[in-house]
């Protein structure tokens, strides 16, 4: 029987919401395995932020601040691509967000300070970012769609799931049918034009120890029966040398918290979208909390 369990009942909240700034490093790793006679193309960034948190009333600020980021590819054509994204990293360092005490994204607080951001960016650093003139309307276009849909989109970024976790409310499963998961989110295919998955994350695997609590979600696929009668099936039916059987589509989050503040020690997730051995998609993060400077 859990501690908690024990002492508080099955209904109070494993973890408390208490005020906490802290500093981490988050390294992201992408995959992308595009054919046999191919190599795998791998493209890293590395990041160091802040986030902080307090809780007012019934919601939670919360704020991520990025200090420094850097990548590093070996594939040649794909560094311009990444250098790019981190310029494009750069143009807003700080997001603000109010959250529910669930953790569920309420709002972007800052969205003003983003618009500003971006035009002070368009003017002084869009040239020498995008040479090409067709280059700076793609992104124009895209960078501007995106700041207006940006509550919505911030919520199917697999970065800012890791981070803003909807797990305030987790209790000790009061039986074995107990289910807990995220809100639904959506995500793109990188391999299939057309199909996006809608999906949950569940709770897998809870453990504590002292004052640490370690849980782990795995993905659910909500439109899977659709998916894969509109789509995959009718992909592997014109396949010779591969089957329906290879197909996946997986995220995997495990998180360290401190139970007494809510507050990420360390976390990684794993996302995988693969069509078979030799045409995939991977993405893999580790999110490190910084040692307090003495």
């Amino acid at each position: 029987m859990s501690i908690s369990n024990f002492l508080f009942g099955e209904n109070i909240p494993l973890l408390r919401l208490e005020k906490f700034s802290q500093e981490y490093i988050l390294n992201v790793e992408n995959t992308f395995l595009m054919g046999k006679e191919n190599p795998a193309i791998s493209l890293k960034t590395s990041s160091d932020i802040i986030i902080e948190q307090e809780k007012r009333g019934h919601d939670i600020n919360t704020t991520i601040k990025l200090q420094e980021i850097t990548g590093d590819t070996e594939d040649h054509v794909m560094k311009p691509f990444l250098l790019q994204s981190i310029a494009l990293a750069d143009i807003s360092r700080t997001i603000q967000l109010k959250r529910d005490t669930s953790g569920k994204i309420l709002s972007v607080e800052n969205k003003a300070d983003l618009w500003k951001n971006w035009e002070e960016w368009k003017e002084s650093k869009l040239t020498n970012t995008f040479p090409e003139e067709k280059d700076q309307n793609k992104l124009i276009t895209n960078y501007e769609k995106g700041l207006k849909n940006f509550d919505v989109e911030l919520k199917k970024n697999l970065q800012y799931i890791l981070l803003l976790p909807e797990v305030y409310n987790l209790i000790f499963p009061p039986n074995e049918y107990y289910s807990f998961l995220f809100s639904p989110s959506a995500i793109h295919s990188r391999l299939i034009d057309g199909v996006e998955y809608n999906y949950q994350l569940k709770l897998v695997k809870l453990e504590e120890e002292n004052n640490n609590l370690f849980v782990e979600f795995h993905s659910v696929l909500n439109n899977q029966d659709e998916l894969m009668k509109d789509h995959i099936k009718k992909l592997y039916e014109k396949e010779k040398y591969f089957s329906i059987d290879q197909f996946e589509f997986s995220i995997k989050i495990k998180y360290n918290f401190e139970k007494s503040t809510a507050k990420i020690l360390n976390a990684e997730l794993h996302f995988v979208e693969k069509m078979h051995e030799h045409l995939a998609y991977r993405i893999d993060m580790e999110l490190s909390s910084k040692p307090a400077e003495v």
